[in-house]
């Protein structure tokens, strides 16, 4: 009996990371490749990366997603639109150093932000504004005409 209880938690353990894999998970930690060790090795450090919670509303006229990315600043922030698609990231990186008698503390971290999404309508990239405002990021999205279908006849 205990080898079967083993052998199933084994097997939500796999099926965990397959689907953490396929779907991502926000908050996941990925190993980045960042220098070289004197030693010539390659030295890697942890990075969260992180999916923000986007709510997309449409209206008649815009299309409008608000991502929660608390702890930015506005300029680490980067969008980048086109017609039928949204596309968010950050970098943050923080680091924090105190000397006191009889020891050194040092602490950096750093972290992103990253998710694209499909927009339910065609949008007008030119004229979208985008706010940032206590940890809440607003996209307005201007709607597009949408082109009236033309039927062709078959010869």
């Amino acid at each position: 009996m205990v080898d079967t209880w083993n052998d199933f938690r084994r097997f939500d353990e796999v099926m965990n990371r397959m689907f953490e894999e396929f779907w991502g998970r926000p908050g996941r930690r990925r190993l980045l490749p960042s220098r070289l060790l004197p030693s010539g090795e390659e030295k890697g450090e942890l990075v969260e990366q992180r999916q923000p919670f986007i709510d997309v509303v449409e209206t008649d006229n815009e299309v409008i997603a608000t991502a929660e990315m608390p702890g930015l600043e506005k300029e680490d922030i980067n969008l980048n639109i086109s017609e039928d698609r949204l596309e968010i990231s950050a970098e943050t990186k923080h680091e924090e150093k105190k000397e006191e008698k009889g020891y050194v503390y040092r602490e950096i971290s750093r972290g992103s932000y990253y998710r694209a999404i499909s927009l339910p309508s065609s949008v007008d990239p030119d004229n979208s504004k985008a706010t940032y405002n206590n940890g809440v990021l607003e996209v307005k999205m201007p709607k597009t005409e949408i082109k009236k279908k033309k039927p062709i006849k078959v010869e």
